[in-house]
């Protein structure tokens, strides 16, 4: 049998398309469920997300055909991390939402806390951060019944690393983000399984040094990355090594050691390659073109900027998509949410004037003379009317100063709330540039409102060099010159 851990790149190939096709001669001989499990379990291992997908796929229907329902389960799992680093948020959403339904049937706590831990991390890459952070409390909530403790452990350090995700792609203090991390991994320490220990703790491990970058803690950034890509190499799982390499080249980057960046990023690019994980590669070619340029190197130079751009435009049109298929529906959700508690409002208004206007009459008729009586109604009705309108007046623009304080609060429902208060601007931001992360729209959003480097850097709790290296690598995203102020520039957009 082949040992799918000790074989070569090339191997490792051969071995995707073995199980590729082991799956599709479903006619040809019957499958058992533990033969399913294996090829599952194998399909994670699979670089080529591509072909880990169909590789999944056809687990899926070898599933099906046998009844086998926890296989439909984990290969639907399998399904939604393979959407998921392929950045496909509606394909992923929609397999989740077939995983959940196949769960709730079986009692099964654990795929169900699965499906809400991918909800979560698909809301957050969409900007939808309140939505997201309800969605990882109810999978807290469910996680609880989960009787195997492994399972509980791997869940609960899933969702307190979703946490540290939403926290990061909001600006959010970087020591609140370093705290849910170090939480995810004192879960991951507790699974008694040793293999499936060190995988999540490789993982972990990555996300940890990611943090510590942001923390200007370079020491402890390469530590925990060195430590993330020892285990994934041990576990021969090269997607993870790709990852701890990315964060190795990310810190040398940020201590200036450009050789020793050079030298991880392209160890890291040829996996991320073969991963078709297209936004991953394109940070590879924008950094790599932004240190070839201060070395001078043109020719190299324009290679990577021109790989940079020609993904920007692939992620363009991709995530043009996906905010068309997902996002506008969840806009329209919670339009619709906050217009009916509008609507509720003025209701509730509506009859307090009836009441008054009641009270009134009832008060005019028992002490005041009939004759006066229609002027005074009359009187008390006009009252009535303008208090209704000054109430909404000022729920309207109470709209406009509530955005400010969520911003200055570095509130959850900031970016879903200015996307209501400036549509058009948002609108055509994402359009002409939709290759940015939600966490630079955040950043984007905060500049439109005029907040300076010193409030963004006090509402977002990080450092005014933070910010000022943000804002420069904005410029050069939107291709802004160096003299044109950025406030200015997105307050005319």
């Amino acid at each position: 049998m082949i040992d799918v851990y000790n074989v070569s790149w090339l191997g490792r190939l051969i071995l995707s398309s073995l199980l590729l096709s082991s799956l599709t001669k479903a006619s040809a001989q019957q499958y058992t469920s533990q033969k399913i499990d294996s090829v599952i379990s194998k399909s994670y291992y699979i670089v080529d997300r591509n072909i880990s997908l169909k590789t999944s796929s056809n687990a899926l229907k070898a599933s099906q055909k046998i009844g086998y329902d926890a296989g439909e389960a984990k290969a639907l799992k399998a399904i939604i991390n393979c959407y998921l680093g392929l950045g496909n948020q509606e394909k992923a959403l929609s397999n989740a939402e077939q995983l959940l339904t196949i769960a709730k049937k079986q009692n099964d706590y654990f795929h169900i806390t699965q499906v809400l831990i991918a909800k979560t991390l698909i809301y957050s890459y969409l900007g939808f951060f309140e939505k997201a952070y309800e969605i990882s409390i109810e999978a807290e909530n469910i996680c609880k019944h989960i009787s195997n403790q492994d399972e509980y452990y791997i869940c609960m350090g899933q969702i307190y690393s979703g946490r540290s995700e939403i926290q990061n792609q909001q600006f959010a203090n970087t020591r609140n983000t370093l705290k849910l991390d170090q939480q995810s991994v004192n879960f991951y320490k507790k699974i008694k399984d040793p293999k499936k220990r060190d995988a999540w703790l490789s993982i972990q491990y990555a996300s940890l040094g990611y943090t510590y970058i942001d923390l200007s803690d370079y020491n402890s950034a390469l530590y925990y990355n060195h430590k993330s890509y020892q285990l994934a190499k041990a576990d021969q799982d090269s997607i993870n090594q790709g990852f701890a390499l990315f964060g190795l080249a990310n810190t040398y980057l940020e201590m200036n050691r450009t050789d020793s960046s050079v030298h991880y990023y392209k160890k890291a690019l040829p996996i991320f390659e073969k991963a078709k994980d297209i936004y991953r590669m394109q940070y590879i070619y924008q950094d790599l073109a932004n240190i070839y340029e201060k070395l001078g190197e043109d020719k190299i130079y324009s290679y990577y900027s021109k790989k940079a751009v020609e993904l920007s435009d692939l992620i363009r049109i991709n995530e043009k998509t996906e905010m068309d298929k997902v996002s506008n529906d969840i806009i329209q959700q919670e339009k619709d949410s906050w217009y009916e508690n509008l609507y509720i409002t003025i209701a509730c208004l509506t009859v307090a004037a009836i009441l008054i206007t009641w009270a009134g009459l009832k008060y005019f008729n028992k002490h005041h003379p009939k004759k006066t009586e229609t002027d005074n109604k009359t009187e008390d009705n006009v009252t009535i009317d303008k208090q209704e309108q000054s109430q909404l007046e000022l729920k309207l623009n109470d709209g406009f100063a509530e955005l400010i304080e969520l911003a200055r609060d570095n509130n959850p429902a900031f970016l879903s709330r200015f996307r209501e208060v400036y549509p058009l601007f948002f609108t055509r931001l994402c359009n002409t540039y939709p290759d940015l992360t939600t966490g630079q729209l955040t950043f984007c959003a905060l500049l439109k409102l005029n907040f300076s480097t010193k409030e963004i850097a006090s509402c977002t709790n990080i450092s005014v060099r933070s910010v000022e290296t943000k804002k420069n690598r904005m410029r050069k995203q939107l291709s802004i010159p160096s003299d044109v102020d950025l406030n200015k520039w997105m307050m005319a957009f």
